[in-house]
């Protein structure tokens, strides 16, 4: 039998109507009703109409019995009634209801007859009006049709006589009846297996299911490589390829654990995959911008934030500018996060001022709620005129300028070996030993044998040389201790070399009178005691969670300990020290250096030798000398920091009785209200003393923060909120540039710069990267994405 769809649909006037008179029914099941009525049922074939009929006699037998036991039916046989212009036998059958066949009633004669109960049994689909006193079709009546007798569904049959032998039987034979039958049986087989319909819409929904589970494995796969910054392309990715990239070799290795990666990606179940360089700049771009959005977030809730910039030269000779983000967040903490790479030809003041304000106007950022900014020494940055700083301080006087704090230590410690002559030439004795044992594998090869063979034990320390670099801090000290741990094997390695070498063995004989002296031994102990005072406030510098006070506190501490180190009893201790190592390595003794001569034109003759006893000679020459040199250096650039500003904001979080200068200047500069802060600071130090001895900007910090009293104290939060967001350097752009050097490769220069900023967020924001929300990134690629013939169904 040939299928059919049926669209049911009533007014809801009608439908209300209906509802309102069938006062016996529920208002849950008229609900349902209503709902059933604006459904589409598709009926299946059916072979064999007489199968139907049994299987619609079954089920109305089963309702015929249900309704017998329904009170309903009894109290409100109107409902019922098929002669009623109101009952909808559809809405019944919807219902649980089957034909209207009563029993316990007097049946009227019609011409001579009157309708027999027994019919009910021959023929279940008949149902009787006691009102009209006629006969219905409740198949016809719930599913009519263009072929329906309308005797059997609106007028009702009253001929008797013909009824069990002629009309009845003709009515089964009929094509409407037999129509009404199957519409029925389908009707009843989607209502237990699912209609064609909901088919169809699971069917779609466990194909839009498989395709969103196949981007998220492509899209954690992108992740992996980006936070971990290994390549994603490979040279050649075609099928021939035995190394097609990490990407879609990740993805080959997960295919056999992975049914969804290795229908779609291997076995190509689906057109397309998504694999190309063009869909996976898009979803890397999808991913960082969401970073993006969840960090501008969280800065415009702060309400106020500081700038720390730097530029620098990546491999394809483009300026990369690193923009940085310092703000308080919600439990008083500074954070400092990573905004993105950007290029840009030229590096001048003008240039990249211009890239700032450009770059926060299309995040939404605005320049007033600037309070800081944070550069290095370049005059470029920090130019007074036209530097970045003063062009940004122009549009807002708020946004003050923090030199690198950072920076200002290592131009002291670069100022100590240009300005004294014994530093300056052990550092770069230094840097040209690493560079003659490194810069060959055969003297290498001998350096580490003669390690080998003397057993020298270094502990922790360096077991190779170390070099020398200007931006990084830390690697001075690695190179001294590397010397000094290693002297031994540094000494036979020149000695191996000057003696066997006939080419290089002239150099190494240079470079090992250099060395094996007294002069140099002392220099490389003296100075790395220096350095391991330094290098502690050199690290401390470099972290991003530390505020203005402890910076200066920190550095006030250094150069007081470098000032107990210029005394006496400081200086015998190390020349016995040196002494020691001097017998131990069979160094030279310590010698004056020799009688300078004046020359012939200012009258001739020696200069007469200022020290004539060798300690005193050191001690003047060289270690008062560094010392001065480094005290003097740090405390002049360290004052370039000491803000009275800031002065005035540490001395209102710091001491129980601040100055009312301070609240002054704080109002005057912030305005805030300064009553108001002087009660909150009086009533926070009094309840502070009650529970902690220690007094500090930080302890009180967290002493608010923990105790969630910013409610409580809303003036002082604020200025505490300001106090944090200030920077005090510009490490953290010093470690995305160690990122970008990762990530731009000699192999991968070719690199967009859209890719590289988005690979950049992704690695150095790893934690805000690992809680990206992957259905996110799907809908908007299914949103954007271009109907150009097939393509995944997302939604």
């Amino acid at each position: 039998m040939d299928k059919f769809l049926v669209k049911i649909s009533k007014s809801k006037k009608n439908t209300k109507t209906n509802a309102e008179k069938n006062v016996g029914l529920s208002e849950e099941n008229l609900h349902s009703i209503e709902k059933k009525r604006s459904k589409i049922d598709i009926v299946p074939n059916t072979k064999d109409i007489n199968q139907i009929q049994n299987a619609v006699s079954s089920d109305v037998v089963t309702s015929k019995s249900d309704q017998t036991t329904n009170t309903l039916l009894e109290s409100d046989n109107f409902i019922q009634d098929p002669g009623e212009k109101s009952t909808n036998a559809l809405i019944l059958f919807s219902s649980g209801f089957g034909p209207y066949q009563p029993n316990n009633i007097i049946f009227p004669q019609h011409s001579g007859r009157k309708f027999r109960p027994e019919w009910y049994s021959s023929f279940p689909w008949i149902e009787y009006s006691p009102s009209s006193n006629s006969a219905f079709c409740f198949y016809c009546r719930a599913f009519p049709s263009n072929t329906s007798d309308p005797t059997f569904v609106s007028v009702g049959f009253k001929q008797w006589s013909k009824a069990s032998y002629k009309s009845f039987p003709q009515h089964e034979k009929s094509f409407g009846y037999k129509e009404a039958s199957a519409k029925l049986a389908g009707y009843k087989s989607s209502k237990k297996s699912g209609s064609i319909i909901s088919k169809v819409n699971t069917h779609h929904q466990q194909i839009v299911a498989d395709n969103r589970a196949y981007l998220k494995c492509i899209l954690d796969s992108l992740l992996y490589c980006a936070r971990k910054g290994i390549a994603v392309r490979g040279h050649r990715e075609d099928e021939d390829s035995s190394n097609k990239g990490n990407f879609l070799e990740l993805l080959t290795l997960r295919a056999n654990d992975n049914d969804i990666i290795q229908r779609y990606f291997i076995e190509k179940e689906k057109t397309f995959r998504y694999v190309s360089g063009d869909y996976t700049n898009t979803f890397l771009e999808y991913l960082a911008n969401i970073v993006i959005k969840n960090i501008i977030d969280n800065v415009i809730a702060a309400g106020i934030f500081s700038i720390i910039v730097d530029e620098t030269q990546d491999l394809s000779r483009h300026e990369q500018v690193a923009i940085i983000i310092r703000y308080a967040t919600k439990d008083l903490s500074p954070a400092e996060v990573f905004l993105g790479f950007y290029e840009t030809e030229t590096t001048d003041g003008e240039t990249l001022s211009m890239l700032i304000k450009s770059t926060f106007v299309s995040h939404g950022l605005k320049i007033e709620n600037i309070r800081g900014q944070c550069y290095d020494g370049a005059a470029s940055m920090r130019g007074s005129y036209k530097g970045v700083q003063a062009r940004i301080r122009e549009e807002n006087h708020l946004a003050m300028y923090i030199h690198c704090n950072a920076h200002i230590l290592n131009l002291c410690l670069i100022d100590l070996a240009k300005q004294v002559s014994y530093v300056r030439n052990v550092f770069g004795t230094l840097n040209t030993l690493h560079n003659f044992i490194g810069a060959s594998s055969k003297r290498h090869a001998i350096f580490e044998k003669m390690y080998s063979v003397l057993n020298v034990s270094t502990c922790d320390g360096p077991k190779t040389l170390k070099s020398l670099s200007d931006t990084r801090w830390s690697c001075r000290l690695d190179a001294l201790k590397a010397v000094l741990l290693n002297f031994q094997t540094v000494v036979s390695t020149l000695e191996d070399i000057s003696e066997n070498d006939a080419v290089y063995g002239s150099d190494a004989n240079a470079l090992l009178k250099s060395i094996n002296t007294f002069d140099f031994l002392f220099c490389i102990y003296f100075l790395k005691n220096i350095m391991l005072l330094t290098n502690v406030l050199s690290k401390y510098l470099q972290s991003s969670s530390i505020i203005y006070s402890n910076v200066q506190s920190m550095a006030k501490v250094t150069i007081q300990e470098l000032c107990n180190m210029r005394c006496e009893e400081s200086f015998n201790n190390t020349w016995n020290e040196v002494d020691i190592l001097r017998k131990q390595y069979n160094v030279s003794s310590p010698i004056l250096p020799r009688k300078q001569k004046i020359p012939a034109k200012l009258g001739g003759g020696l200069k007469e030798v200022e020290n004539t006893i060798i300690n005193k000679h050191y001690k003047i020459n060289i270690y008062f000398a560094v010392l001065d040199n480094i005290i003097n250096g740090m405390g002049e650039r360290f004052e370039e920091n000491n803000l009275y500003v800031l002065n005035c904001m540490q001395d209102i979080l710091l001491n129980d009785m601040p100055n009312n200068n301070s609240f002054k200047e704080i109002n005057k500069m912030y305005g805030f209200d300064e009553d108001n802060l002087k009660a909150e600071t009086t009533i926070l130090n009094r309840m502070y003393k009650t529970v902690h001895d220690q007094n500090n900007v930080q302890s009180k910090i967290n002493f608010i923060a923990s105790e969630n009293y910013k409610a409580g104290f809303p003036t002082l939060t604020r200025l505490i909120q300001l106090f944090i967001t200030v920077p005090t350097n510009s490490a953290s752009c010093e470690r995305s540039f160690s990122c970008l050097r990762r990530l731009k490769t000699y192999l991968r220069t070719t690199m967009g710069q859209s890719r590289l900023n988005s690979l950049g967020i992704l690695q150095i924001e790893r934690e805000r990267s690992s809680l990206i929300d992957k259905d996110e990134v799907i809908d908007k690629f299914s949103a954007a994405a271009e109907c150009r013939g097939r393509r995944l169904l997302l939604q």
